[in-house]
């Protein structure tokens, strides 16, 4: 009896599979496949898209000297890896300690269609989310964003990424101060084998 449910089963689901196919005979009654029929269509060339222009980021582990930031902080890491589906890049953030890892940021660099403009969108381990535009010029990321700065208070930052390699880039961080912006902090991150 058991038998017969399990090959009762693998019927019905070859049934149903056949007519998801739009198959109405039986498989041996089917013509034999072609030539013709067996030919892939042809493989259309991928249109560059502008969050490819964040791609030389993806791989590898962006590790930052922190030890200057803060008493027991030695260092920040930083993944970038393609989203599932390539459509955007995921990236976390953790801030290594004599003591622990704080992971810090989780977030996403992507193209806006609404806005037309490249994107990062990010939330901290406090439940804080922060979004603002990216502008690329060159081997220049300028990313702008209303967020809290070191002490808490909610400012104007401007973050810059200049890239000086594929395996280095210079980060820093300046404050919206009238009509001026003071520099926060400045970091230099090199990509190191890892995941």
């Amino acid at each position: 009896m058991k038998n017969l449910k399990i090959y009762l089963s693998a019927a019905t689901l070859a049934v149903i599979l056949c007519a998801a196919h739009g198959a109405t005979q039986s498989p041996d009654a089917q013509k034999p496949a072609t030539a013709a029929s067996e030919k892939t269509p042809a493989t259309k060339a991928v249109e560059p898209r502008p969050v490819d222009a964040l791609g030389w980021i993806v791989g590898g582990v962006w590790t930052a000297d922190a030890a200057k930031l803060g008493p027991g902080m030695q260092r920040i890491e930083t993944r970038y890896q393609w989203s599932d589906n390539h459509a955007y890049i995921r990236f976390n953030t953790h801030f290594v300690f004599d003591k622990g890892i704080a992971k810090t940021y989780d977030g996403n660099l992507f193209w806006n269609p609404d806005k037309k403009s490249l994107a990062i969108w990010y939330m901290d381990h406090a439940n804080s989310v922060t979004e603002g535009p990216i502008q690329i010029d060159g081997n220049l990321w300028t990313i702008t964003f209303h967020g809290p700065d070191f002490e808490g208070n909610p400012a104007d930052l401007r973050v810059r990424i200049t890239r000086k390699t594929n395996d280095d880039y210079y980060w820093s961080v300046a404050e919206k101060q009238g009509e001026t912006w003071k520099d926060l902090a400045q970091l230099e991150y090199l990509r190191q084998p890892g995941e």
